[in-house]
């Protein structure tokens, strides 16, 4: 990579990213990310000015999509392509734009209340491929200067940030690429053989031993609080919400970053608790019990009862997932080996159909949806909350641990892939406009490439978005007649 970078630009694999922009105040430019610091920028009445000059050597089609479903006026060469109205709707942030030959001057009017502080913008292909007619982009994204290398010559490769960005700008191997029932047969079964060769054995225990430890009688369902080994040496306590009319299914959810207590299921801890459950709609697990399904909800390793008081040490997730990896386990699998015992106990259940096994997750849970129903096939139906992103976009930026992570799977394929296994069973994937977990360019992506897989399975009435005005919680709007529609009929 160079010091400056005149052509379109690039930034681990995210083709088309505009990386510096004038403002009146002068040029603001991404640092080792992909994301412009907006709160860095002068603001006028909550308003920050963008400008760029894009280069390109004839006339052309594109398309232009910016960070954020509301709050943004664009205008190209003069003419205005939207007044910041918002666009609920998937890919509402992306806009047909046409450039000329020579220079074309974008300006952006960002309302800082409305649009997440990390900004990105970027220009690609009608087809979503990289724009090849743009050949310069103004101002020029320079990468940071360390004083350190000063003296080395600029030709020298020596940034670690640099080479992961290369290694990303790697096209997957495992990518579907046709769109036949027969090509996305035989990418399934490649890549799903290739992903459980990473993953690693996920099998528990035969006899995992489950007991009762407390009973409670609440509202439409009892919830108990019971313990069972998942494999040797570990236990796993889970609340088991049984309903008073049970309707034959059974739903694993599973909890993200921040449970403690059994907040997916109602359960708090306090004020700090429960303005979780309002902030996330989290308690979403006492919902289905409610509406007659057989929940289990286990405390996933690193949560609730399993996490060691460790809180002054670094992030507990990492901390596991590097320790685990010195004996060449993966944090992921044992997860999934847990969850997969869940659904073990839930197919014990007199009350529970086996055929009719759904899971569902927010955050944290909805990755681990992701890598369950991928891996599990008995898993029937799948909603995921607040994961559709890609691993190459996590890891560019601070926000991401290694409790996500399968060694060795980006050179093979990202989530998309994953998610993409799922096919033909239905998935349904909700997305926040506000999410910092889930930026709406980068989500769009990668939801364009799972509908692809969708479609080539034959089955693209099986999946479905949810895209909603507000941040990272668990929506709901669609998911509970999700399940319905997919599990009671």
């Amino acid at each position: 990579m160079t010091d400056e970078r005149t052509t379109l630009q690039t930034v681990a694999a995210l083709h088309g990213l505009i990386l510096a922009w004038e403002t009146d105040e002068g040029v603001i430019e991404a640092c080792y990310d992909y994301a412009v610091p907006l709160r860095d920028a002068t603001a006028r009445d909550g308003v920050v000015g963008l400008r760029c000059t894009l280069v390109s050597d004839r006339d052309c089609e594109a398309l232009l999509e910016l960070g954020g479903l509301r709050g943004i006026r664009a205008t190209l060469n003069g003419a205005l392509i939207t007044d910041g109205s918002p666009r609920i709707e998937p890919f509402g942030c992306t806009w047909p734009v046409m450039l000329r030959a020579g220079a074309n001057e974008l300006r952006l009017e960002v309302t800082l209340a409305e649009v997440n502080a990390r900004f990105m913008a970027r220009l690609i292909a009608p087809d979503r491929s990289p724009l090849e007619p743009v050949t310069e982009i103004r101002p020029h994204w320079h990468t940071t200067s360390e004083e350190v290398r000063e003296e080395v010559p600029v030709d020298r490769d020596l940034s670690l940030w640099h080479q992961w960005n290369d290694l990303c700008n790697r096209p997957p191997t495992m990518r579907l690429e046709g769109q036949s029932e027969e090509t996305w047969r035989a990418w399934h079964e490649r890549f799903s053989a290739a992903l459980r060769a990473l993953v690693g054995p996920t099998e528990p225990l035969t006899e995992i031993d489950p007991q009762v430890i407390s009973s409670e009688q609440v509202d439409g369902y009892r919830r108990d609080r019971i313990v069972f080994r998942s494999e040797r040496g570990v236990d796993v306590p889970a609340w088991l919400l049984l309903p008073d009319e049970p309707n034959g299914a059974g739903i694993v959810t599973i909890h993200g970053h921040g449970y403690v207590y059994g907040e997916s299921v109602g359960v708090t801890g306090g004020e700090a608790s429960r303005a979780r459950i309002k902030r996330a709609n989290y308690a979403f697990g006492a919902r289905y019990a409610q509406r007659g399904y057989t929940v289990i909800n286990p405390d996933m390793r690193n949560f609730g009862a399993r996490r060691d008081d460790e809180h002054r040490r670094r992030d507990a997730c990492d901390l596991a997932a590097l320790r685990l990896q010195q004996f060449g386990i993966n944090l992921v699998a044992r997860q999934i080996l847990d969850l997969r015992a869940c659904i073990n106990l839930l197919c014990d259940q007199p009350t529970v159909d086996p055929e009719r096994i759904g899971a569902t997750g927010l955050s944290y849970g909805g990755r681990l949806t992701m890598y369950m129903a991928a891996l599990d096939e008995r898993v029937a139906c799948a909603v995921a909350s607040g994961s559709l992103n890609t691993f190459r976009e996590r890891l560019t930026i601070d926000a991401s641990c290694a409790a996500q992570f399968v060694p060795g799977m980006l050179a093979l394929g990202d989530t998309p892939e994953v998610f993409g296994l799922i096919a033909p069973r239905p998935l349904l994937l909700e997305l926040g406009t506000v999410d910092g977990t889930s930026p709406e360019i980068f989500a769009m992506e990668a939801y364009a490439q799972i509908e692809r897989i969708y479609e080539a399975a034959g089955v693209r009435e099986r999946l479905d978005l949810d895209v909603f005005e507000t941040g990272h919680k668990y929506h709901g709007v669609k998911a509970f007649d999700w399940f319905d529609r997919w599990l009671l009929h």
